[in-house]
């Protein structure tokens, strides 16, 4: 799903991948956006075992799903 952040521009995708036989979730950057790792390391993808912890990020980030119209 594509997420936008309407005040700076930036876009990421927000996907569930199973990894180790345990599902989680994977934000990726599109194009120069930075994702921000955990210790404020610049990152272009991050991965969240729980749902919950993902959308946490997404919302303290500003982001929210695209909608098209």
């Amino acid at each position: 799903m594509k997420m936008i952040n309407k005040k700076s521009g930036e876009a990421v995708y927000f996907n569930p991948i199973r990894k180790n036989g345990k599902d989680a979730w994977i934000i990726q950057g599109i194009g120069s956006t930075v994702v921000i790792g955990r210790d404020r390391q610049k990152l272009k993808s991050r991965t969240f075992a729980q749902y919950a912890q993902a959308e946490a990020y997404l919302a303290r980030h500003g982001f929210e799903s695209e909608t098209y119209r």
